[in-house]
């Protein structure tokens, strides 16, 4: 009798052993495509932000009225100006 006990004990014992090696190895796979999925939602977040920004920028043009005053604002900011035009800045302290 205590044969039949002792081997039923080892098979117990293995299926413990294999059931917890088995939930661990599963617990870090799951652990290791949780940080990749991470760091691919992070991904993901930086480039919505930057089509949200484009997608703000291209309904900002699109919503003016007077597109001549828009290319001459646009232009200006870059440091263009008419040919012959002679462009003033003012250098006073506070201004």
């Amino acid at each position: 009798m205590s044969k039949v006990f002792n081997r039923h004990s080892f098979i117990l014992m293995f299926c413990i052993a294999f059931i917890l090696c088995f939930s661990m190895g599963l617990f870090a796979w799951i652990k290791v495509d949780t940080r990749a999925q991470k760091l691919q939602l992070e991904e993901l977040n930086r480039q919505l932000a930057t089509l949200q920004l484009e997608n703000a920028e291209v309904e900002y043009l699109i919503n003016e009225e007077d597109e001549a005053k828009l290319y001459e604002r646009m232009a200006r900011a870059r440091g263009y100006g008419y040919a012959n035009e002679k462009v003033y800045y003012d250098v006073t302290p506070g201004n």
